[in-house]
Formats: structure tokens, C-alpha cells, sequence
């Protein structure tokens, strides 16, 4: 049956071993039901910043084989600009059993390898030129994969029911300029209304539904390929990248400190 048991503190109260035990794992409980069927991936936050040597991972949660992660302060990271495209992962290890239980560690890494599928999660990609700061405020929706000296979170999995999906802030930025230009396209009415609700990554279904009956086709997405298409039907929909809140920039132009 349903319950809910909670011991009470005061004076001269005896707490049974049965009640501590209960309030120890209730949090870990309530997370695993609310979360469970969720894919590998980012749960919620670990934002980057770039900084004056290097970048800073801010506080967030990783889901890995159902397993929460938790950052709970910012963590940064020293990294010399080489211009070549280097990925910040998250190196999961094998559980270890501690003194006080099971113990679940992870390493955040920064290098040119690519994730490896079988026990790391990225976080972001990014190519940082000589002289310049890594980026992380985007002004539209065209800059989420501009080459240089700005975070790509495109190829970054979210946790999500069944199957992983793309970063929300992506599919909110795509619903807001989307809308701006008067839309009439039911389909893209109803998914921009959803994006603009999102507090966490949208079902991939949900999305590949959309991007299918929008387009036309029949397919499965790969993040960037999600992307993509959100791109190329703003660009039906008349939304350039000159008219979308920025003015076209150069490859490779440097932002310094």
C-alpha cells in the first residue's frame, strides 16, 4: 500500500534504526522513480564558462546508467587555446565499494579524442584560437555552431525518456525566433508552444514526430541532424541568419581579452 513514514525529532524520542534507514534512501529513491526509463545524459545544468586560463564547468547532474552524478560547485578547468577541436567529456569509473557503501566517481577531461561510447558523456566541443576567450552567450540561433572560440553544446546528449535529446535552450531559441515570423504551419505552432514550456530535455520522439511530419519524411536523428533541420525550417519560414539578432561574422575573427 501507500505510505509515507517520517521520524520526528525531539527530546527523550528513541529513533529506531528502521526510520534513519528510511530517511536516508527515501531521497534516492524518489529519484530513481522519477527518473527511471531516462537515457544517459545531462540531467540539468553543468553550464561552461570561459575564463581568463581555461573554462569552468558550473554545478549540475549527469544521469549515467541510471546513476545520478552530482556537481554541486563550480569546477574549472586549465586549457591552452591551440585552435583544433578538442571535447570536454566526463570519464565514467567503475563502482568501488567504500567504507561508508558504494562509491560512483567520474573525471572531467579535456583533449582531442573523441567521447568513447562505452564509458564517457560530452559535455561540449569547442576550437579556442591563440588570443581569444571561449564563448558561451549566443545571440541567435545560427550561433549555437559557430566554428571558433564559442561552445558547442549541439552534440551534448540530455537525459530523456528512452533515448537521449538535444540541449532545451536549443529547441526554445528555434521556438522564439520561429514564432516571431508570424507562423502558420499548425505542426510548428503546437512544437514551438511545447519548446517554450520545456524545464527539461523534450522526448526524442516527440521531436522526431515534429521534424518528420514538418519535413515530410520518415527518418531518425542524430543531434546534429536534429539541429539541422530546425535550421533549415527556419530558413522556409524566412528567418535568415543576417535578420535573426546578429550581423554576419567572419571564421576565425578573434574575441580578446
Amino acid at each position: 500500500m501507500f505510505q509515507n513514514t517520517y521520524p520526528v525529532f525531539e527530546a527523550k524520542r528513541l529513533l529506531k534504526k528502521e526510520m534513519l534507514d528510511n530517511l536516508r534512501d527515501f531521497p534516492r529513491e524518489l529519484f530513481d522513480l522519477q527518473y527511471q526509463g531516462y537515457s544517459d545524459g545531462i540531467l540539468t545544468g553543468c553550464d561552461i564558462k570561459g575564463t581568463g586560463t581555461g573554462l569552468t564547468i558550473l554545478p549540475g547532474i549527469l544521469y549515467y546508467k541510471s546513476v545520478p552524478y552530482f556537481l554541486d560547485k563550480p569546477y574549472s578547468i586549465p586549457y591552452r587555446a591551440e585552435g583544433e577541436l578538442v571535447y570536454v567529456k566526463v570519464h565514467f569509473w567503475d563502482k568501488a565499494i567504500g567504507a561508508g557503501g558504494e562509491e560512483f566517481f567520474s573525471q572531467v577531461i579535456v583533449d582531442g579524442q573523441e567521447p568513447d561510447a562505452e564509458q564517457e558523456l560530452e559535455l561540449a566541443r569547442f576550437k579556442l584560437q591563440p588570443g581569444a576567450r571561449l564563448r558561451s552567450e549566443y545571440v541567435d540561433f545560427y550561433d549555437y555552431e559557430t566554428e571558433f572560440d564559442t561552445v558547442n553544446r549541439i552534440h551534448a546528449p540530455y537525459a530523456a525518456p528512452e533515448h537521449s535529446g538535444i540541449w532545451p535552450r536549443i529547441l526554445k531559441s528555434f521556438a522564439k525566433e520561429l514564432l516571431r515570423n508570424h507562423v502558420n504551419n499548425p505542426w510548428d505552432s503546437a512544437f514551438c508552444l511545447s519548446c517554450l514550456q520545456l524545464t527539461e530535455a523534450m522526448p526524442f520522439e516527440a521531436v522526431r514526430a515534429y521534424l518528420n511530419a514538418r519535413l515530410g519524411q520518415d527518418r531518425e536523428y542524430t543531434n546534429i541532424q536534429v539541429y539541422s533541420a530546425l535550421k533549415r525550417i527556419l530558413r522556409e519560414n524566412g528567418v535568415r541568419e543576417e535578420e535573426s539578432g546578429r550581423s554576419p561574422k567572419k571564421e576565425g575573427t578573434l574575441l580578446m581579452l
